[in-house]
């Protein structure tokens, strides 16, 4: 009794140890999340906009400088006078107007800003797709990798009928040879699986920052997104996703940013004032003080028409900007028809593979009693249920292509957030 509860207590612990080390698609997606937000570019990108920010928002603060001045004189007639002086100035200075480059600065800031938030959201929900897509990729491969090790038993088990078959002269010796290297065949396909699993997994150890391995992700939680979120949507509905509302507050940055480049076309205003102390001004002045206000205007006259050339190239600039704006819009757009497209064809395929499987599965068993009885060469059977193999993963494959188009249909839809909070 004794023995029972130590192996049902090592057996407790043993499953604790496994399941503490077993990551969820959603365990995964977390650090991830977490990653991009504490230690990726995009924390120190967040920060840098701050500080831009900061810096634009300054309208109404003045400059304040302080110079400080220390003078040797000496002065030799008769007697030879020497004269320390120590100078202290505070001054400060008011821009009042310049065109409204100032408040055009902040507004192009805070709206540029919020345009890179759009941003990096945008590429934050492209790196849950590639988690995602690799984690797809991996299902698949492990499930392919599954369904070769019954591949590898059922090839071990033909080898050894076919050999005791061989010695009582039932079949050929070409037929032994058959199974063997099909045997051989099935091995090798076991360890490209392998192969094509540990390298896919170090590209996801690349993106969370972790060291992992197959074994330590639990892949028997299928992805399926829910039928109400596949649903094709307008145009002015994909600008609200991420990406499309980057577009938008981008664009809307390029006119502020064309009157801001008429700042050298436009007259200043500046309100100065100063104090100036002075320790030992002269011989006869132990100390003085002076204060002085002023305020100051600058107009633009003439500087050989570079000012207005440079606002003309602005405003090139600002017409290429709209072009490319156009062109980005319907980039994506045509991404989106094209995802479409794409899982619309995918459909058609998986159905149709569907069918070939169900075609082949019975084409297997009819070839499996045919060739018991002698009907057929093992050439046909083992081609029967190859074409079976190769049909099961051409179906994994489809699945796993069209899994990849529709998360593109679902980050311009706005809907990954409801896709990963369904993951648990």
């Amino acid at each position: 009794m004794g023995k029972i509860k130590v192996i049902f207590f090592l057996i407790i612990i043993s499953f604790c140890i496994s399941s503490a080390k077993s990551y969820e698609i959603s365990d995964l997606i977390k650090i991830l999340i977490e990653k991009n937000n504490t230690n990726s570019s995009f924390k120190y990108d967040d920060l840098i906009d701050n500080k831009n920010l900061q810096n634009a928002d300054t309208i109404y603060i003045p400059q304040i400088d302080y110079s400080y001045n220390f003078s040797n004189s000496t002065t030799s007639t008769n007697t030879t006078d020497t004269l320390n002086s120590h100078t202290n100035t505070i001054s400060a200075t008011l821009n009042l107007y310049n065109g409204g480059f100032s408040q055009l600065n902040l507004l192009t800031t805070q709206t540029r800003n919020q345009a890179y938030d759009y941003l990096r959201q945008y590429q934050k929900e492209l790196l849950i797709k590639e988690l995602i897509n690799g984690y797809n990729s991996l299902q698949g491969l492990i499930i392919k990798k599954g369904n070769q090790e019954q591949n590898l038993e059922f090839y071990k088990k033909k080898v050894q009928e076919a050999e005791i078959l061989f010695q009582a002269n039932r079949i050929t010796k070409m037929d032994l040879l058959d199974f063997q290297n099909e045997l051989i065949n099935a091995e090798s396909l076991l360890y490209d699986y392998d192969r094509q699993i540990d390298n896919l997994m170090l590209q996801v150890n690349k993106l969370l920052d972790l060291e992992i391995t197959d074994e330590d992700v639990n892949f028997s939680f299928s992805i399926i997104i829910p039928n109400q979120l596949i649903e094709k949507k307008i145009f002015s509905e994909l600008m609200n996703s991420s990406y499309g509302n980057y577009l938008s507050y981008l664009e809307k940055t390029y006119v502020p940013e064309l009157e801001m480049s008429k700042k050298e076309l436009l007259p200043s205003v500046d309100l100065s004032y100063s104090l100036s102390d002075t320790d030992k001004f002269s011989s006869s002045i132990n100390h003085r003080r002076s204060s002085a206000l002023s305020l100051t205007m600058t107009i633009p006259i003439y500087d050989g028409y570079k000012d207005e050339n440079n606002f003309d190239v602005d405003k090139y600039e600002y017409q290429k900007k709209l072009l490319e704006q156009k062109d980005l819009k319907k980039d994506m757009l045509n991404t989106y028809l094209e995802s479409w497209n794409n899982y619309d064809f995918y459909n058609l395929k998986i159905n149709n593979q569907k069918k070939i499987i169900e075609t082949l599965t019975l084409k297997l068993k009819g070839d499996e009693i045919l060739y018991k009885a002698q009907k057929i060469s093992v050439t046909r059977f083992i081609e029967t249920k190859n074409e079976l193999n190769d049909a099961n993963n051409n179906l994994l494959d489809l699945m796993t292509q069209q899994k990849y188009y529709l998360l593109d249909i679902i980050i311009l839809n706005n809907d990954l957030e409801s896709v990963i909070n369904g993951l648990g």
